[in-house]
């Protein structure tokens, strides 16, 4: 569940490219067991809505969900996820607030935090959940990519360059890394970096066969 990404057009990094979410923050109250069958039929009633795209009518089945088992953290984080997904981040932070007052050692929950905070103009709290997810799980890419776009907006660029670095080190092949990588670069106007991490970011995206993604990065090279 946690291993593709997906973009969420409208966040923009360093006024140049799209931000993006992983399915971190997708519903993990879809695989969460059910205790009664009441609570199983809710969940996949829930399930239905959000195949559906009725994120409203889902919320309210998963909240029903949450009151009959209020400790279940993957609940509340799938309830939260869904709020991102419509713009409400205010709700999508107290959901995930709530998943992490329950299981406070989901590096996943905080990578959510980050990218919420992200969203909310919050920098420097998206910055500490992205390096509190790290910590809980050193091998989270999505937390080394996010940590290296809020620290390249709060102008480290030296921090962000060892994030960013950190995040290839693990997944070589993540198109996405290349390519905030290189808007780091071509903020500091260092176009040469910029367009050999562009050319191998277009590259990744073509062997995918990602045409948004080569779109995207195509417009970045024309211009440096």
């Amino acid at each position: 569940m946690y291993k593709r990404i997906s973009f969420v057009l409208g966040v923009l990094l360093l006024g140049c490219c799209v931000a993006n979410i992983p399915s971190v923050a997708q519903a993990q109250v879809l695989i969460v067991q059910a205790n009664s069958a009441e609570l199983k039929r809710l969940l996949e009633d829930g399930k239905r809505l959000v195949d559906a795209g009725d994120y409203n009518g889902a919320i309210a089945v998963y909240q029903q969900a949450a009151a009959m088992e209020p400790k279940n953290a993957r609940i509340h984080s799938g309830i939260g996820y869904l709020y991102a997904q419509q713009g409400n981040f205010q709700a999508a932070l107290a959901s995930y607030r709530r998943a992490i007052a329950i299981n406070p050692n989901n590096s996943d929950f905080f990578y959510a935090v980050g990218y919420i905070k992200g969203n909310m103009g919050d920098t420097p709290g998206a910055k500490e959940a992205y390096r509190r997810a790290i910590q809980l799980n050193r091998n989270n890419v999505s937390a080394y990519v996010g940590l290296g776009i809020t620290q390249s907006r709060m102008g480290d660029f030296k921090a962000a360059n060892w994030a960013f670095e950190q995040a290839i080190n693990l997944d070589k092949n993540n198109a996405q890394t290349y390519e905030f990588m290189a808007a780091m670069y071509k903020q500091r106007r260092q176009t040469k970096q910029a367009s050999n991490l562009l050319q191998k970011a277009r590259d990744l995206y073509q062997r995918r066969n990602d045409a948004d993604g080569v779109a995207r990065v195509e417009a970045m090279l024309q211009q440096l």
